[in-house]
């Protein structure tokens, strides 16, 4: 780290005096001020360029802009917005602060002016932020993000050109960005890392309600100044600010979702801010959010594989279902957050400012699982009376907070703008999953009907009945690993930001040349830890039969006849409030699985420091047509981390677990330095049309969970399951290409496209490798056990073109003019190569000296996980009078989740023993406001999500080889929303 900081203090050293060299000992002007509409509301990214040198600046989100290093004199000073009549001013420079501020008309079309309501306008200034930016940005402002049901951050994401979602419990929780797996994306608040409340690198986004922010930026390219952690992109949470004007919204919302257990929703949001003082230098504002989701899931979970139904030396394998979870859920979600803001100006050289994000997400919910599982197959469709079936009820407490707060200040003099911030943020997550497992029929035959691939189903021929309770006990035979109770598990992960920041910026004229320097130092100490315990209880013999329980919440009736379309039957449904009554009043009946407790709990322990020192120099300048904005980026990281190893003896104890020794903490720690160049170069055709290009280096360090070395034994399969951290993973590079043109349209819009491309080094995957370890003393053989362990891969690549059409239709006649489309599609393709190995059990996979473990040579690439090759959204809009409406259409397309394919096992990569991947999606939703009449901005609207009830899941290898499939149906909602000021005439 003291190389880290010789290189960061003396490139930045160079660069300043490089820098103000190039100034002049000139006494120079400055022109400031603002860019609004009539209304005095700030237009953000507004081009702003003083004429004849051919000065430009872009306005910030407060609409302000800063022009300085001016020789006196007179100029012109021209302000240009797309969906606005250009601004044009003769003005006089002297030599000191000349302010000028720029009110811009909305623009005519066939001598008609455009009514723009809140979505219209919400549009217009993403296309100029987009249009003026230095890189290539997707921007999603909040007026947009509200016209769809997009409950939180992610399903808003999602809409966006090259983006695709990780979906669970019916909603968006990762952003994939370009092909990328979700830990290669970065997340900031107003440009400040947030911390997961998981284990991983990646925010789950469905913790963060959708109305707490003011837009959305995908960064697809990187400048020096942001931070380099962001290979597939980086997405940056804009905070709600006061502006010019005082605001005010309320929103109310309420629905239902009419699928098996679900029920209705609720939502509430609201903001309020304004300036206060004659000068208005004092600005508040306050949102928040809460919304409560009752959704039921209907999910059946299939056991796909493989049977050899042909004689020794003779083999006949075809593909079987050997089990399936039939799963009831309901969930009660909770989310509500707060967003504050507060700044104080002096004058108009200097802001001050408090700005802050706290959201909190119950992840609530039950399940009800009926577990059907071969013992012994006669054919693919018949099986031999020596099947079973397992009962589940699993109660779920998650928690996720994410808070962080951000104090700072901006001061300008004349030519130089310092800036400097210090940042907290804190992510949180506790609590986890209580389970009661029950034990049923032993003896039972089944013919298993294939006729339809997607829904499998075990019919029982013989045995005892497998929907009757009385054929059930807490705990029993079946459950020797899962025990018969979990109690509420204590699952604390905790990741504690301290973030500082300091940056200066130059303008300098060079010849008729415009530009500036930018300097920065950037500190971040980060630490992140886990404990975790989960209480488990064994049932003493005799079992208790489920039937003479007092948890049956009906009768012992089917309890949802309509299950999965009437496909398949249920259990009656336990009531888990009467179980833990039943357990506490009898604790003489269960006893505590110490060891076991040890043997699921201890390794998930760890404690993780990581220091990141981070210095940048970038400089921009104006030739002509051309804006180029490079420089060099250097982080140092320095991170150590604690694991826990338990140790077990080799012996078992009465109950059959492992016995616990100890735990031993095994530490471990990295350092490392980066260099980040990057240079990004814009050319400006005709002041509508750019062509841009990019270069950037790019990083992405492992997730703090893989880092710690430990090791899990899951017993419960055959052969024996282990999972390890890995504290020798390397952090992953890229060198990240981009081409993009785009052409604004005058009717309000864009065509654009572009291609990239990523040239990845040490991708980090979660590999299996098969190996033959002494589990028992000798002369017991070694036991073939199956390890899962993330690995660095020597390299990869990401290829892909993006296209996107925006455009508001009015030149169509009569009220086809109303209309508007937004249209993007993407296409990627990846690859990956693995190492060769052996698979000890597998004669066909010989040993590789240079790499005893790993995949076989036959699995030498495949395409990175995550990586759908085809995504694309279709969004109409139309706005005529009080009434504005939104249809989108998503499509994301099937991608790996998991690597599972290895060791050549029948069928091949598309057999039952393929890779997981993810179903292909598409979903379709819709919602349309109506502004009342004589209302003063209340709105009436109507929401629909998921009109299509579109399948959820993932399958291995094929499609026809499913793993889970479950359905959410449509929600309906419909409520009030209003906005002060929320149209522009």
């Amino acid at each position: 780290m003291v190389k880290t900081y010789r290189y960061i203090f003396g490139f930045l050293g160079i660069f300043l005096l490089l820098g103000f060299s190039l100034l002049g000992q000139e006494r120079k002007g400055t022109i400031s001020g603002h860019v609004t509409d009539v209304n005095h509301n700030a237009l953000a990214g507004a081009r702003v360029e003083l004429q004849p040198n051919g000065y430009v600046v872009v306005s910030d989100a407060e609409g302000a802009f800063s022009i300085a290093n001016i020789t006196p004199g007179k100029y012109t000073l021209a302000v240009s917005y797309v969906g606005f009549k250009p601004f044009s001013k003769e003005i006089t420079v002297d030599s000191g602060l000349t302010n000028i501020d720029a009110s811009l008309d909305i623009e005519a079309v066939n001598e008609q002016v455009i009514v723009r309501g809140e979505r219209e306008r919400g549009e217009v200034e993403a296309l100029n932020r987009e249009m003026n930016a230095d890189n290539i940005v997707q921007v999603l402002p909040a007026e947009v993000i509200v016209s769809l049901p997009n409950t939180n951050i992610a399903d808003a994401v999602g809409r966006l050109p090259s983006v695709s979602l990780e979906r669970d419990e019916g909603e968006g929780k990762y952003v994939q960005v370009r092909g990328t797996e979700p830990r290669l994306t970065n997340l900031t608040l107003d440009g400040v890392h947030v911390p997961s409340p998981e284990s991983v690198r990646q925010v789950k986004l469905d913790a963060i309600p959708a109305d707490l922010v003011d837009s959305i930026e995908i960064n697809k390219t990187l400048s020096p100044s942001q931070e380099g952690d962001a290979i597939g992109g980086s997405v940056n949470l804009v905070t709600k600010r006061p502006g010019e004007q005082p605001f005010m919204s309320l929103q109310t919302m309420g629905g239902y979702t009419p699928v098996g257990l679900g029920g209705r929703l609720n939502e509430v949001d609201g903001t309020i801010g304004r300036r206060f003082g004659q000068e208005k230098r004092l600005g508040l504002l306050f949102g928040g959010s809460y919304d409560f989701n009752q959704r039921g899931t209907n999910d059946i979970e299939p056991g796909p594989g493989t049977n050899d139904f042909g004689t020794p030396g003779s083999p006949n394998i075809q593909p079987v279902f050997s089990g399936m979870d039939v799963r009831e859920y309901t969930f009660y979600r909770h989310r509500y957050g707060f967003v504050g803001s507060a700044d104080y100006k002096l004058g108009q050289a200097s802001l001050f400012y408090l700005r802050g994000l706290f959201s909190h997400f119950l992840d609530y919910g039950e399940d009800w699982i009926y577990t059907p599982s071969v013992g012994t197959f006669v054919s693919p469709t018949t099986t031999l009376n020596d099947g079973a079936t397992d009962y589940t009820h699993v109660v779920r407490r998650p928690q996720q907070r994410i808070f962080n707060v951000i104090a700072g200040a901006n001061h300008s003099l004349g030519k130089t703008l310092i800036a400097y911030e210090v940042a907290l943020g804190q992510g949180r997550s506790k609590g986890g999953f209580y389970s009661a497992n029950f034990s049923g029929p032993s003896n039972v035959q089944y013919a298993i009907d294939t006729s339809h691939p997607f829904t499998p189903k075990f019919n029982q021929v013989d045995g005892s009945n497998i929907f009757d309770p009385a054929n059930y006990t807490l705990g029993g035979p079946h459950f020797h690993f899962f025990k018969a109770i979990s109690m509420a598990t204590d699952n604390h992960i905790f990741e504690r930001d301290l973030t500082g920041s300091i940056s200066v910026t130059r303008q300098y004229a060079l010849n008729s040349h415009f530009g500036a320097w930018e300097v920065g130092f950037k500190i971040r100490d980060a630490h992140k830890s886990q404990s975790y315990f989960e209480p488990t209880f064994d049932t003493n013999p005799p079992f208790t039969p489920l039937a003479t329980l007092p948890t049956f919440t009906a009768n012992t009736k089917n309890p949802n006849p309509g299950y999965y379309f009437g496909k398949y039957q249920l259990l009656p449904l336990t009531n888990f409030d009467k179980l833990l009554s039943y357990f506490n009043t009898n604790r003489s009946q269960f006893t505590e699985a110490t060891d076991f407790e040890h043997f699921i709990s201890d390794s998930n322990n760890y404690h993780t420091i990581e220091r990141i020192i981070a210095g940048y120099v970038q400089n921009s300048i104006t030739l002509g047509h051309f804006k180029v904005v490079g420089g060099l980026r250097i982080e140092g990281t320095q991170g150590s981390f604690v694991g826990t190893v338990a140790n077990f003896s080799k012996l078992k104890n009465p109950a059959g677990d492992p016995i616990f020794l100890n735990d031993v903490l095994v530490p471990g720690e990295q350092t490392y330095t980066d260099f980040l160049p990057s240079v990004q170069v814009q050319y400006n055709i005709n002041g509508t049309t750019n062509i841009r290009a990019a270069y950037g280096r790019g990083i992405s360090r492992p997730n703090f969970s893989d880092l710690p070395p430990y090791q899990l034994f899951d017993q419960t399969h055959n052969p024996i399951r282990s999972t390890m951290g890995n504290p020798n993973l390397k952090t992953t590079h890229a060198n990240d290409y981009d081409l993009l043109f785009e052409h604004y349209l005058k009717t309000v819009g864009i065509i654009e496209f572009g291609f990239f491309y990523k040239d990845l080094s040490d991708p980090i995957v979660v590999t299996q490798r098969t190996e033959l370890i002494q589990t028992l003393p000798p002369p017991n053989p070694p036991t073939v056990v199956q390890i899962k362990q993330p690995v660095n891969l020597a390299s990869g690549h990401i290829a892909g073109i993006e296209f996107a059409w925006q455009q508001h239709l009015t030149f169509l006649p009569g009220l086809l003019n109303r209309m508007g489309i937004s249209a993007n599609y993407s296409h990627t393709t990846s690859q990956t190569r693995f190492p060769a190995g052996n698979d000890p059990t597998n004669p066909n996979c010989p040993a590789s000296p240079a790499n005893p473990n790993g995949f076989c040579p036959n699995r030498t690439d495949a395409p990175l996980v995550r990586q759908a090759p085809n995504n694309w959204n279709f969004d109409v809009t139309y706005d005529k009078g009080p009434i504005s409406a939104r249809m989108g259409l998503t499509h994301n397309d099937r991608s790996i989740f998991a690597y599972n394919f290895q060791s050549v096992p029948p069928g091949g990569v598309h057999g039952p023993n393929g890779d997981i991947y993810y179903y292909p999606h598409t979903q379709i939703d819709a919602q349309v406001s109506y502004r009342l009449p004589h209302s003063h901005g209340v709105h009436l609207i109507g929401s629909f999500l998921n009109l299509n009830n579109e399948v959820f899941g993932f399958y291995q290898g094929s499609e026809q080889f499913p793993i889970q499939r479950e359905y959410y149906s449509t929600t309906i909602s419909g409520g009030l929303r209003w906005t002060s000021g929320s149209e522009v005439k």
